[in-house]
């Protein structure tokens, strides 16, 4: 084995390393150092899409407020370390019932089921 061979060898693995390996160790720091950063209060979003706020923070689990009363557990490794960008916020507001009609003036007319079959054509061109 000469030395341009172990030199070549060398060099790749050099290149591996740099190229591969550190940025992808860098990434993981990244990411856990945002996740040791939340705190009970922080606006979160799971992997899966779901946007919500911390309500208890434990070592690998996270309790998430969805809505109003609504809550759900996750592993702290489900949540995305992306910014929080919300559309909107949830508000509790009383329902608006002024678009809904009475329901004295819905008239529904009751639906029978008549298990006979439909009148057959005398002719039935699937028959030809």
């Amino acid at each position: 084995m000469d030395w341009s061979t172990i030199l070549m060898v060398v060099l790749m693995g050099a290149a591996l390393y740099f190229l591969l390996l550190r940025p992808q160790q860098k990434r993981a720091k990244e990411q856990q150092a945002k996740l040791a950063a939340l705190e009970a209060g922080s606006r979160v979003m799971t992997i899966s899409g779901i946007v919500g706020t911390i309500s208890h923070l434990g070592e690998k689990q996270a309790i998430i407020e969805i809505a109003p009363g609504v809550e759900i557990t996750v592993d702290k490794r489900a949540l995305s370390t992306q910014p929080i960008e919300d559309e909107f916020e949830y508000v509790d507001a009383e329902p608006d019932t002024a678009a809904e009609p009475e329901a004295s003036e819905v008239v529904e007319e009751p639906q029978t089921f008549d298990p006979t079959p439909p009148a057959a054509d005398a002719e039935d061109p699937r028959q030809h």
